[in-house]
């Protein structure tokens, strides 16, 4: 095998038999979890400052609905699982699917031909579709 196969295959051997129990041991919005978007205006009034992490990768809870108020997860793996698991339960928030379609404006903005054949149009027609 390759060099990068067998790295990915190490990476995927460390994920399956310690991080991946780790985060399943985890309960979201009790130990970990997003800040919602009433959250994340709260804590940006009391810190202008607030790393962008905060906002955008699942946290520290101190207990339920109540997260920390600066700790992060110190294990990059850890707080992408985490995210990833959150997103899961929780679903987007209405930030993040505003944040979605103000990126997808942009691609379509940036992409040439007809409109309704560029790239980015095609996955916006994809999602209303399946949203209903």
């Amino acid at each position: 095998l390759p060099d990068d196969s067998v790295k990915a295959l190490n990476l995927l051997h460390d994920w399956l038999n310690t991080l991946l129990p780790h985060c399943f041991s985890k309960v979201d919005r009790v130990t970990y979890g997003l800040l919602t978007d009433a959250e994340v205006q709260a804590a940006l009034k009391e810190n202008p400052h607030m790393p962008k992490t905060r906002r955008l990768l699942a946290i520290p809870f101190v207990g339920k609905d109540c997260p920390s108020k600066t700790n992060e997860f110190s294990h990059p793996d850890v707080g992408i699982g985490l995210t990833a698991l959150a997103f899961r339960y929780e679903g987007l928030r209405m930030s993040d699917v505003v944040s979605l379609m103000e990126h997808l404006k942009e691609e379509m903005k940036a992409q040439v031909g007809p409109y309704n054949k560029r790239p980015a149009c095609i996955t916006y027609m994809k999602w209303v579709r399946y949203a209903g």
